[in-house]
C-alpha cells in the first residue's frame, strides 16, 4: 500500500514538468511562426516547429524525472525500505512514461495531420508493418512507450547515481564528463580512429545487428526486435537503479 501511495505522490509532484514541456513547446511553436520571414510559408513553418513538440516535452519530463533526493527524502520519512521506496520509484516511472507518451503520440498524430506520416521516426522505420490502421497505431503506441520507458529509467537511475554525491562530487563527475566529451568527440575527427571504429564494427559484424534490432533489411520490417531490446535495458537500467538506491544518498 505504502509503494502506490508513494508513487500516486512522485507522479503529483511530476505532472508540472508535463505542464512545463506543453508551454515551452506552446513557446517554441509561437517564436517559430514569429520569425517566418519571406519563402517559407506559415503552414510550412508551423509544420516544421510543431514537429519538435514530442521531443521538447520528452526532455523537458526528462528533466522532472532524474530528481531523486526529494522522492528519497519522502520515502525515508514514511518510514520504507530501499526496495519499497525503488519499487514505488519504478512504478511512479511507468506510469509518468505512458501519461508523456500518450500527450506525445496525440500531439504526433496532429503533426501528422499537418503533413506527411515520415515526418514522424516510427513511420519512417515501420510505416508498413502493418496495413490495418488500428494494428498500426497500436504497434505504434506500444513502441513508443517501451523506448520511452527505458529512457525515463535511465534518467532516473542517472539522478540516483548523482544523488550519491555531494557538490564536489557532482562538479568533478560533471567536469570528468564534459572534458570525457571534448576528448572523444576530438578522437572522432581523427582518420586514424575512425579507422579503429570501422574494423572494430566491421568484427563484431554491426551491420547484422543494427539489422537485427531496427529490422533494416527485412521486406516488412516491424518493430518487435527493437521492443524486446530495449526491454531488456529498461531492466538492466532499473537493476542499476536498484543498487544505487540501496546506497547512501545525499542532498543535491
Amino acid at each position: 500500500m505504502k509503494t502506490k501511495a508513494l508513487a500516486k505522490q512522485y507522479f503529483h509532484d511530476f505532472i508540472p514538468y508535463i505542464w512545463y514541456g506543453l508551454i515551452v513547446s506552446a513557446v517554441y511553436i509561437l517564436f517559430g511562426l514569429l520569425s517566418v520571414d519571406g519563402a517559407p510559408s506559415l503552414g510550412y513553418q508551423l509544420k516544421a516547429s510543431f514537429f519538435m513538440a514530442p521531443y521538447i516535452i520528452t526532455i523537458v519530463t526528462m528533466i522532472g524525472i532524474s530528481f531523486n533526493y526529494r522522492r528519497f527524502k519522502l520515502a525515508m520519512q514514511s518510514g520504507v525500505s530501499r526496495k519499497t521506496f525503488w519499487k514505488a520509484k519504478m512504478l511512479f516511472i511507468a506510469k509518468a512514461t505512458l501519461i508523456v507518451n500518450v500527450v506525445n503520440v496525440i500531439i504526433s498524430f496532429i503533426n501528422m495531420k499537418l503533413g506527411p506520416s515520415e515526418t514522424y521516426l516510427y513511420y519512417q522505420a515501420y510505416g508498413k508493418a502493418f496495413s490495418n490502421v488500428i494494428a498500426q497505431s497500436i504497434s505504434m503506441f506500444i513502441t513508443d512507450y517501451v523506448v520511452l520507458l527505458f529512457i525515463f529509467v535511465a534518467m532516473n537511475t542517472f539522478g540516483t547515481m548523482t544523488s550519491l554525491m555531494n557538490k564536489i562530487g557532482k562538479s568533478i563527475f560533471y567536469s570528468i564528463g564534459v572534458v570525457c566529451y571534448m576528448f572523444f568527440t576530438n578522437l572522432l575527427t581523427q582518420y586514424s580512429s575512425q579507422r579503429l571504429i570501422s574494423r572494430f564494427y566491421a568484427h563484431i559484424n554491426g551491420d547484422a545487428i543494427f539489422n537485427f534490432i531496427f529490422s533494416i533489411d527485412a521486406k516488412v520490417p516491424r518493430p518487435y526486435p527493437l521492443i524486446g531490446f530495449t526491454i531488456v535495458l529498461a531492466i538492466i537500467a532499473a537493476l542499476f537503479n536498484l543498487l544505487f538506491t540501496k546506497l547512501e544518498q545525499v542532498k543535491r
